[in-house]
């Protein structure tokens, strides 16, 4: 014989339901700002300018070559 387990459905509080429709409210006003549809993250992780990147390198080079 198989268990069937039902998982218990989550209430929605007051305060779920106002943070969300707070999220929405300021996700409109966010496209409305950025021109039409565009959404730019506001929490973006810091990149360290001391970290090797082989990106920034490469361009470095291409530049000093194309610079001579």
């Amino acid at each position: 014989m198989k268990k069937i387990i039902v998982m218990k459905k989550s209430k929605t509080t007051k305060s779920n339901a106002m943070d969300k429709i707070i999220k929405m409210i300021s996700r409109d006003e966010q496209m409305e700002r950025n021109g039409g549809g565009q959404w730019v993250s506001t929490h973006r992780v810091h990149k360290s300018k001391k970290q090797y990147s082989r990106k920034r390198f490469k361009c470095d080079t291409k530049r000093a070559i194309n610079d001579d």
